[in-house]
């Protein structure tokens, strides 16, 4: 199977040096490039510039820094070759800068903004991010696989099980992914990964506690399709 795999974290920019990030490393798209490689997968991996990158040269890998030039690396990718299924793991932000006020000026903010000067106060002003989840069924549509299973993540910290549910019905809703990779910062350790795949109904087709066991029943899943 061909598999397309995203990771990493986007950097906003607010000015051409200042930028608004999370806290995601890439190291679980890494992990799961490598093993679906290593069950014999063909592997492409869209990740961020600053993100973990695989161990395994073979790895085709594409490289993106905001939002805008993952959902470009992606919509190429899709359109231009028949992928059999993506897993969109990337920590894609909600919300970009859009404009800032200082000095009594108005400014658009962007990669192509001035330096802003150091000291005093700045208001930034920030707009919603286009859900780039929305647009995978559509863009592996045109590139010949209407078929293609998408699997996208959700990571809460400290939910209870009303606010799971509710986030993770939202994302299948405006999504339509096929299947949705959960977890919870609070459970995330340096030894410990744990993690729930779930359908569109709800119902838990796998659990487990490491990027290995993840990339195990990922391959399962989606060679029962």
């Amino acid at each position: 199977m061909k598999i397309l795999i995203t990771g990493g974290g986007c950097r906003e920019y607010i000015d051409s040096v200042r930028v608004v990030t999370n806290s995601s490393s890439g190291r679980t798209s890494a992990e799961l490039a490598e093993e679906l490689f290593a069950k014999g997968f063909e592997v492409t991996l869209i990740t961020a510039k600053s993100a973990i990158k695989p161990q395994v040269s073979s790895i085709n890998m594409r490289f993106f820094e905001t939002g805008e030039e993952l959902a470009v690396a992606i919509r190429k990718e899709l359109t231009s070759c028949q992928y059999d299924a993506v897993i969109h793991a990337a920590a894609v932000s909600d919300f970009v800068p859009e404009t800032i006020q200082i000095a009594g000026e108005t400014i658009k903010a962007g990669k192509n903004a001035k330096k802003l000067p150091s000291g005093g106060e700045m208001t930034v002003t920030f707009k919603a991010s286009p859900k780039i989840a929305d647009s995978l069924h559509e863009w592996a549509k045109i590139g010949g696989n209407a078929n293609a299973k998408v699997v996208c993540f959700k990571l809460l910290n400290n939910a209870d099980e009303e606010a799971k549910t509710k986030a993770v019905s939202s994302l299948f809703g405006h999504s339509k992914a096929d299947f949705v990779v959960y977890n919870d910062l609070s459970q995330i350790t340096k030894e410990s990964h744990p993690f729930k795949i779930l359908k569109t109904n709800g119902e838990c087709v796998a659990t487990g506690n490491t990027n290995a066991e993840m990339a195990d029943a990922l391959c399962k899943v989606l060679e029962k399709l």
